[in-house]
């Protein structure tokens, strides 16, 4: 159970009567369970998912309508549920520190506490429908180049002020089910494997009670992730 049964869903144990979990990418809609994006959007491919798109994060947060967001999520979770699915990949939740960061669309813009108090809409939308949500990406992946290899250095008051608060929102008021890690290192020790952030941080201080799962292809050691208090590896060895 700690490592995906394919591209996007967990081994499920009969013994035990725990159940797969099926996921679905977001967060501003449902993208293809199938396979990679260079599989599923290829012309001529056979695995492709109708779903609504919704507008981008950064054009609902310059609406400041939490309403709206939790609107949102709660049709996510249903189109989720409807295509027989228990898990969406958000939200976005990282602070658009560069305007070349890929994901800049997917997340809330550059204000801490907007994209908090956002976030715990949008996963009280998704979670309301009996699916789980997954704030991500933990911590500081803020920047597109070398998002496998980058070192993010910052220091505990950027953390504490600009980097975590829409996080810790999304645990201890929205009651988030899961919690994705990010590719980079952040102070030298890779997010999958950066025991501070999920042992001190996520579970200790917030008291988070769901499980992490990395992106996919974030893990890059076997023991230091599980030590670290990774649970989920995405997505298969061999998907």
């Amino acid at each position: 159970m700690l490592s995906g049964a394919d591209w996007m869903q967990s081994v499920a144990n009969e013994r035990l009567g725990i159940p797969s979990i099926k996921m679905a990418d977001g967060p501003i809609g449902i993208r293809s369970w199938t396979g990679p994006s260079s599989e599923t959007n290829r012309e001529g491919a056979r695995n492709k998912v109708t779903t609504t798109a919704f507008p981008a994060g950064v054009a609902m947060a310059a609406t400041w309508d939490t309403d709206l967001l939790r609107n949102e999520g709660q049709a996510i979770g249903q189109e989720v549920k409807a295509l027989g699915r228990d898990m969406i990949l958000g939200p976005t939740v990282n602070i658009n520190r560069t305007p070349l960061w890929g994901r800049n669309f997917e997340g809330y813009g550059e204000d801490p506490y907007l994209t908090g108090r956002l976030a715990v809409a949008y996963i009280k939308g998704v979670q309301g429908e009996g699916v789980i949500a997954t704030v991500k990406h933990f911590a500081a992946n803020n920047q597109e180049s070398e998002r496998h290899r980058i070192n993010a250095v910052v220091g505990e008051r950027a953390l504490q002020e600009i980097y975590f608060p829409a996080f810790k929102a999304a645990v201890e008021e929205a009651g988030v089910w899961s919690v994705m890690s990010a590719y980079n290192k952040l102070n030298g020790v890779y997010c999958a494997e950066n025991s501070f952030l999920l042992k001190d941080v996520l579970q200790k201080e917030w008291g988070f009670k769901g499980f992490v799962v990395s992106d996919w292809g974030s893990t890059y050691s076997t023991a230091g992730t599980v030590n670290a208090g990774m649970d989920l590896e995405c997505p298969a060895v061999n998907p």
